[in-house]
């Protein structure tokens, strides 16, 4: 399933989890993936192919914004993982979301600075069957 969010309509797919992710981050290690979190890739689109190279200023501040943005979200354990890939066709950003039951990552993803400024756009592709290492 691809969830496109900023300039494209979304949609989504819910799973229940069996606790709170709270309760679930005080679990000894190993019982974490017994519940059923849902986890996402997101595909930050940056608004154009050569964007990295040719940031005017407002958008190096902007994109300086959506780095410490994704951190925090890696910090509270939401995002696993973020980075820029070096595509030859243009790059853009890989996030993995993990999420508990009753959290959008379409919400989340809208709140990111560069999508709020109109200057960016997300693919969230549903990732039902990832196999995680504890």
């Amino acid at each position: 399933m691809t969830v496109a969010i900023g300039t494209k309509a979304s949609s989504s797919r819910a799973w229940r989890s069996n606790l709170p992710y709270k309760a679930a981050s005080r679990l000894p290690i190993g019982t974490q993936w017994r519940m059923k979190m849902k986890y996402f890739l997101a595909r930050f689109l940056p608004p154009r192919a050569d964007f990295l190279a040719t940031m005017s200023p407002d958008e190096v501040n902007l994109m300086k914004e959506h780095g410490a943005f994704l951190n925090d979200l890696l910090q509270k354990g939401v995002v696993v993982a973020h980075g820029p890939v070096a595509d030859p066709a243009g790059g853009w950003g890989l996030s993995l979301y993990q999420v508990e039951d009753g959290q959008d990552v379409r919400a989340l993803a809208q709140e990111d600075p560069m999508v709020r400024s109109g200057g960016a756009c997300y693919e969230i592709f549903s990732m039902p069957h990832l196999q995680v290492r504890v």
